[in-house]
């Protein structure tokens, strides 16, 4: 209006305005500043717990890469927070929102113009924890809005991580010279047991080959269950042009290991026959738990009941035959067997399946008419009803009855009037189900791996001795059941033997050898389906893995079908070396097992190239993305 008159600032006005502009003149930004690669944002409503929203200029942005490590200085409270990047970096606009139609337009016309909304960076940070005097703490509050956020370097940020130790599994992905480590001799970390999980062609194989490696150069006893043979050659370098590639990029040399020794069933061959030292070994028949066999050669609940009396029969024979117990302290021994971790000693299957056959001599017609009356049980035994599992083999096993009587192989035959009284001493009838028994202890028999004259028994003493590899060669058995026979008394033995070693080290104050044991095809022998068919030898897995823990003996098990395996031996795990899975069940599944793994590096599994790996060991502040490093030694390639 033309009769407004301007009114002059107050002095003082004026005199404080110039102060704050002198002021900002010659205030200089904190140093410490310069080093932030972002702040902390505001929260809203749709903000969740232990997640902190950082903003970033777009020159910094590349900074913030995922699974990278910061530390957020809380401004107004002065703590302090260590975090990790779980999602983004996002670049997102400044002056209107990414979904608009203007912002639209501009990207989707980047032909036509040249001009672009100025952006910043936005990336999700995971809080691990607060730092007090030095030590990592659950957070109780949040880092506050405007906080300076800063980048850990590859020390620091290994330190944080816990990946310090002489055994290194590859490097980790984001890092130039950060190497995923361990302490070889930590009881809280192999010990605690690993899984090997991943499609084939994902990497497993290499993994075991380099964990084999870089076990024996730490001083492990190193035992391999290898039902493929792939590792039977690992005592040479690798010539794979591949692996020889990567070896060179990693500044790695091809080497074998130092001490091979190679371990294969009489009767069956090994992929690597001149190789020396080479091992032929036999199972001994009496080391068996008969409840583990009996679900191991699946047999019906009337032939399990059958067997277990023979058992029982047997036992009483081998006394009769003084063959054992035959002293006082043997006597003791007998009474502290326990049935369901192991077998009768001294008792071989031949003793076995001739009680068997008297069984099945009793209850056959020549059997009955040798001079005592038919008895209603033997007549309700041939009549009884037939049980499909039972009447498969009838006709094989009646093959094993002699017509001049009773057929006897062990020590037995020298007095068949001693076996006949305890057979009918404890009477049984169905003789389908004893000719089941009868077909299925048979055809174990004449597989030829136990109690064999010539061949030792496995030396678990020189297997437990400090940096040697046993590779146990089961290329050439064909069978399932045969595998997990041999895998199970072998463990039972390791077990046994490390008991000892950890007592006697106890005793004179020594160190007991860290056990490594890698189960090949773990789904083969632990798979869902058997657990519920095989409740006993779970339990004895279960055992040794639990005792396992405090004796240094750690599990491995490697599998391309983790769904196969069911949630009580995930649930003995505490560490994961994953490849590649393609298949989402599997991944939603597994995400439910390893709870410490975040999404966003779940969404990475099945993009997962070959020789990467999502690793979580007990020992790791967090799980990582690993590019595992190549093996050095040979390994068969299987088609």
């Amino acid at each position: 209006m033309k009769n407004e008159v301007a009114i002059p600032m107050p002095e003082a006005a004026r005199n404080e305005l110039e102060a704050l502009r002198k002021k900002a003149a010659t205030t200089q930004i904190d140093p410490e500043l310069e080093q932030a690669v972002g702040f902390t944002h505001f929260d809203t409503s749709a903000s969740n717990d232990n997640l902190i929203t950082v903003l970033s200029t777009k020159e910094e942005l590349h900074r913030l890469a995922s699974q990278t490590l910061v530390r957020i200085k809380s401004r107004e409270d002065k703590r302090s927070y260590l975090g990790v990047v779980v999602r983004g970096p996002f670049a997102e606009p400044n002056a209107v929102p990414a979904n608009s139609t203007m912002a639209i337009g501009v990207v989707t016309h980047g032909k036509k113009l040249t001009y672009t909304f100025e952006y910043h960076g936005r990336a999700e940070v995971e809080l691990l924890g607060e730092e007090l005097s030095g030590v990592l703490q659950p957070p109780r509050f949040r880092p506050r809005p405007q906080s300076p956020v800063f980048i850990l370097d590859e020390q620091e940020s290994a330190k944080v991580l816990g990946v310090g130790g002489e055994l290194s599994i590859g490097s980790v992905v984001g890092y130039e010279k950060m190497e995923a480590r361990l302490n070889p001799r930590d009881k809280a970390v192999l010990p605690r047991h690993t899984g090997i999980i991943g499609t084939t062609g994902g990497g497993k194989s290499t993994t075991v080959a380099t964990l084999i490696h870089r076990a024996q150069q730490s001083g492990i006893a190193t035992i391999v269950f290898d039902v493929e043979g792939e590792y039977t050659h690992v005592n040479k370098p690798t010539t794979h042009p591949a692996m020889l590639e990567a070896l060179k990029r990693r500044g790695k040399q091809p080497e074998g290991v130092k001490e091979l020794h190679v371990h294969h069933l009489v009767g069956r061959e090994t992929r690597n026959p001149q190789h020396k030292p080479l091992h032929r070994f036999s199972l001994n028949f009496s080391s068996l738990s008969p409840y583990a066999l009996a679900e191991i050669l699946d047999m019906s609940d009337a032939q399990q009941e059958r067997f277990l009396k023979a058992y029982d029969v047997t036992k009483v024979l081998l006394e009769d035959f003084k063959i054992f117990p035959t002293t006082e302290d043997q006597r003791k021994e007998a009474l502290e067997v326990d049935e369901m971790a192991t077998g009768y000693p001294q008792m071989t299957i031949q003793h076995l399946l001739d009680v068997v056959n008297a069984y099945l001599y009793v209850l056959s017609d020549e059997g009955r008419s040798d001079g005592r009356p038919r008895s209603r049980s033997a007549s309700r035994g041939r009549s009884a009803e037939r049980d499909d599992s039972d009447t498969a083999d009838e006709e094989e096993a009646s093959a094993s009855l002699s017509s001049k009587g009773l057929p006897l192989k062990s020590v037995f035959k020298t007095d068949p009037k001693k076996v006949m009284q305890q057979v009918r001493a404890q009477p049984s009838r169905n003789l389908i189900s004893w000719r089941a028994l009868a077909s299925k202890v048979g055809r174990l028999n004449r597989l030829n791996i136990f109690d064999m004259a010539g061949t030792e028994g496995v030396n678990y003493d020189a297997m437990l001795s400090p940096g040697r590899v046993s590779v146990i060669d089961l290329s050439d058995t064909d069978s399932p059941v045969l595998n997990n026979l041999v895998i199970a008394d072998i463990l039972r033995g390791l077990q046994e033997r490390q008991e000892l070693s950890y007592e006697k080290a106890n005793r004179e104050g020594g160190e007991v050898t860290p056990v490594l044991i890698i189960i090949e095809e773990a789904h083969e022998f632990l798979s869902a389906s058997r657990i519920t068919q095989m409740p006993v030898l779970f339990e004895q897995v279960a055992r040794i893995a639990k005792r396992g823990r405090k004796r240094w003996l750690g599990l491995v098990f490697v599998t391309q079908l983790p769904q196969h395996l069911p949630n009580e031996v995930l649930g003995l795990l505490n560490n994961f070396i994953i490849h590649k899975i393609t298949d989402g069940a599997v991944i939603s599944r597994m995400q439910k097992t390893v709870g410490s793994i975040d999404e966003s590096l779940w969404n990475r599994v099945s993009r997962l190239a070959p020789g990467q790996a999502l690793v979580s060991f007990s020992n790791f502040t967090r799980p990582l993305m690993v590019a595992v490093d190549p093996a050095p030694v040979k390994r068969l390639l299987v088609e």
